[in-house]
């Protein structure tokens, strides 16, 4: 049942988009759409600046990724290492069921285990045995436990620790096809931490703006034909679920906690919901002559299937029909039009 990102939101009409200028109302047969230039959003508020603390930060996440693990057998435990315990806890001198395990890594400092169980762990040794009291905290998800004091029994099997490669530009040459030297990298992580930026700004605008596009939209009747579409390719893309994990259809719905009921009142939903994000697209594309020449396909077409992952084109053409993939991509025109007209207010202070 491998559906991309791009059938998923043609299926499910999930939208993400971007917001549009002005006033006035437009409608056709189908749909009222009262206002779609002009929608006021809330000012999106990205990173103010990109630090050089923020460029070490980037690098340092990507050296962690190089990282060898070694044996730490001359030092105590410190903050950072990697940990391979056993352990058992028990609580009124009964062992807690699903309390216990063998083998578990843990990095120190991570706080990933009981709350405060990391700090005991520092300063002891690869072959050491503890005992660790803990009490959990009065709202602790396990009711049957809340409140309670617990006695934890550790043995620490292994301690490890993480060996970062040095940023040099021999390294800088293994991780980068556009830099040759440290300097060049940082650089390039700046701008890759701008550009990045700039898109989080750009999305967040495209799912207010939309959102509030959609919101101004009223539908006076939906064509039955299309509706009846839109339900059958949400039913065609569960029951390709079914056949990948060869169940019937009832029984894979069973799997998701959902009957058949509950399935066909979701299918009819979503079938309204993308439907009317169509019309939508529709209308706007029209009044404001939002076309897609063959040139301008290609290239979004061409761009869809990198950005989806796809192998190339004809490999996205395979799973996803040309009809579905021409409405996202003038959707996806529509949202930009929307966005570049729309007006961006300012948070309240």
């Amino acid at each position: 049942m491998r559906k991309r990102m791009l059938v998923c939101a043609v299926l499910l009409g999930t939208a993400a988009a971007l917001a549009g200028c002005g006033s006035g109302q437009i409608s056709n047969d189908y749909i009222t759409v009262s206002k779609y230039k002009g929608v006021e959003v809330p000012k999106v508020e990205g990173i103010p600046d990109i630090t050089d603390e923020s460029v070490d930060h980037n690098i340092e996440t990507v050296r962690e990724g190089f990282a060898e693990i070694k044996d730490v057998t001359d030092r105590a435990i410190q903050e950072g290492d990697v940990v391979i315990i056993d352990y058992a806890a028990s609580a009124d001198g009964q062992p807690i069921q699903n309390g216990s395990g063998s083998d578990y890594e843990l990095t120190v400092g991570s706080g990933s285990f009981y709350e405060g169980f990391d700090d005991n762990l520092i300063g002891h040794n690869a072959g050491d045995t503890l005992n660790i009291d803990h009490t959990f905290a009065d709202d602790f998800n396990n009711k049957t436990l809340a409140g309670k004091k617990a006695s934890i029994d550790v043995t620490v099997k292994a301690v490890r620790e993480k060996e970062l490669p040095e940023l040099t530009d021999e390294f800088v040459r293994t991780i980068s096809q556009k830099s040759d030297t440290v300097e060049e990298y940082r650089k390039e992580v700046r701008k890759l931490l701008e550009e990045n930026n700039k898109e989080y700004i750009q999305s967040e605008l495209m799912d207010s703006a939309w959102k509030q596009v959609l919101e101004n939209t009223e539908v006076q009747k939906y064509p039955k034909d299309r509706l009846k579409e839109e339900e059958q390719s949400f039913y065609d893309h569960y029951e390709d679920g079914a056949d990948m994990y060869e169940m019937d259809f009832p029984e894979f719905l069973s799997k998701m906690d959902m009957t058949e009921a509950e399935f066909k009142e979701k299918a009819e939903e979503a079938a309204r919901s993308n439907v009317k994000e169509d019309l939508t697209v529709e209308l706007i594309a029209d009044k404001e002559h939002i076309k897609l020449d063959d040139k301008a396909y290609k290239k979004a077409k061409k761009e869809l299937a990198e950005e989806m992952r796809y192998e190339d084109v004809k490999a996205m053409e395979k799973e996803a029909p040309e009809e579905a993939v021409r409405r996202y991509i003038l959707r996806e025109k529509v949202k930009e039009w929307v966005a570049d007209n729309c007006i961006q207010a300012a948070p309240e202070k």
